[in-house]
Order: structure tokens, then C-alpha cells, then sequence
């Protein structure tokens, strides 16, 4: 093992043992997975699934928001429930990516709680972690683009603030703090990372889905952010094995934002 995969293997320890919070990362087995041995199918295959569910996602939110409009809805409430339902309807489609070319199976591990440690550790102590350092990273990668390119001009308006229905600020919540990070995860760190691990190993993995995740954002500022964020999760996803904590800190981040910068 070289010096800087031990680095990795050794980056959280508990200072009271000095032994690392991770046992060794799990080991895949992809043998037997994928539509193709064959590097340019696997990528013809891992592309048409992301830009299905681009156009899912875009073109279903805009279309569900034009009927509840011209129903009469507001704004708020219209982008809230269309991203409710396209969400509903994307984690089936998910699932079936994976299942086309990936393994249910491993997805299934991937979303276990295990043991009464071993879930506090993957929904509370690892998510903290991760906060602290994505919010560190982003605020150094603010400091720098703003720096170069001024003040971002990210559209922040999605029809409901603090003076809104609290039925409203709940749909918000749910379809953004809730079921947005499960079905981002699951694409992002569950299908579109395995698949790529599968045909290129681990560290291409992390970067060019991490990268991939945050060009989905479209905003200048916003791809950077998501993609620092895509890294961190990325790299936690391989390092225990678990979507888990990605879930959690993906749903914290987007509840920040929610709280601080979108209401």
C-alpha cells in the first residue's frame, strides 16, 4: 500500500486508541456486473442513463409546475410538489439503472444500518464530520471565486420564504432536504460511482462522478460547490462501504442552504 492511500486509510482517527475510525474500505466484487466488458459500451451506457435522468428531472419539473400554475398553485408550492413527485418517480428509476447495470444486491448493503454503533456512527458521527469539512472546503472555494470572478449572481429564488405557508416551507423541506439528497445519492454515489469504479477503480470514480454531480447544477457557483461536496461523499461512500452517511450530509448541507440562503 503506498504512502498516500495509507494517508486516506488513516485520515479520522480516535485519539484515544490512535487506531483509524474506519476499518479497512470494503472490497467490491464487479465481476459479474455491467451491461459490457467493454469500456466504451459501459460509457455509452453510464451516459444515457445520466442524461435520462437529466431530462426526467428537468422537463418533468417544468411540466408538473405548468399544470399546477395553470391550476392555479403558486409558485412556491408548484416547484415544491413537482420536486416531490419527480423525486417519487426518479428513485424507481434509479433502481433500475442499477439493476440494468449495477446489483440491487449491493445497493440493498450499501443502505444498511447494521449494528446500534455502526448506525450512530453512519448517521451522526460521520455526517458532523463531513459538515465541518465540506463547509471549510466551500468557504475556501467562495473565498477563491469570488477572488477571480466577483460576487455570484446564483438565482436563490424558488417562490417560498419564511413568510410563506408552513404548509409550503414543509413541501420545501420534504423535497429538498428530504428526498432530493436520497435520489442525488443514489444516482450520484450508488450508480453512477460504481459503474464508473467498475471500469477505471475508485479515485476516477470519486472525481469524475463528483465532477459529473456538480456540472448538473448548472450555476457557475453551484457546480463548484457540488462538486466539492461530490468528492467528500464520494470518497465516504467507498471508504465505509455505506450511502448512508452521504444521505445524511447531503440532506444537512441542503437543509442549511434551505434555511440560510433559500427562505
Amino acid at each position: 500500500m503506498g504512502d498516500g492511500s495509507r494517508g486516506l486509510q488513516l485520515a479520522f482517527i480516535n485519539f484515544f486508541t490512535m487506531k483509524p475510525v474506519f476499518p479497512p474500505a470494503p472490497h467490491f466484487d464487479y465481476s459479474n456486473e455491467g451491461v459490457s466488458k467493454n469500456k466504451t459500451t459501459s460509457w455509452a451506457v453510464i451516459i444515457s442513463f445520466t442524461a435520462a435522468y437529466l431530462i426526467v428531472t428537468f422537463v418533468g419539473i417544468v411540466a408538473i409546475m405548468i399544470i399546477l400554475l395553470i391550476a392555479g398553485a403558486g409558485e412556491g408550492v408548484s416547484f415544491s410538489i413537482s420536486s416531490i413527485i419527480i423525486e417519487l418517480f426518479l428513485i424507481p428509476l434509479i433502481l433500475l439503472f442499477i439493476y440494468v447495470d449495477g446489483s440491487l444486491t449491493r445497493t440493498r448493503e450499501l443502505l444498511r444500518f447494521g449494528s446500534p454503533k455502526r448506525a450512530v456512527l453512519l448517521v451522526l458521527g460521520i455526517p458532523l464530520i463531513a459538515m465541518v469539512v465540506d463547509n471549510i472546503a466551500v468557504l475556501i472555494y467562495a473565498i477563491i471565486f469570488i477572488g477571480i470572478f466577483g460576487e455570484p449572481m446564483t438565482n436563490t429564488d424558488i417562490g417560498t420564504t419564511w413568510d410563506s405557508s408552513s404548509l409550503e416551507i414543509f413541501l420545501a423541506f420534504v423535497g429538498i432536504c428530504i428526498l432530493t439528497p436520497i435520489g442525488e445519492e443514489l444516482m450520484f454515489r450508488g450508480y453512477v460511482l460504481d459503474s464508473i469504479n467498475r471500469v477505471h477503480g475508485k479515485w476516477p470514480a470519486i472525481l469524475i462522478s463528483a465532477v459529473i454531480f456538480g456540472l448538473v447544477h448548472i450555476d457557475p457557483y453551484t457546480i463548484g460547490m457540488a462538486t466539492i461536496g461530490g468528492v467528500l461523499y464520494g470518497w465516504i461512500r467507498i471508504r465505509t462501504g455505506s450511502l448512508i452517511p452521504g444521505i445524511v450530509a447531503h440532506s444537512m448541507w441542503n437543509t442549511m442552504a434551505l434555511v440560510v440562503t433559500y427562505l
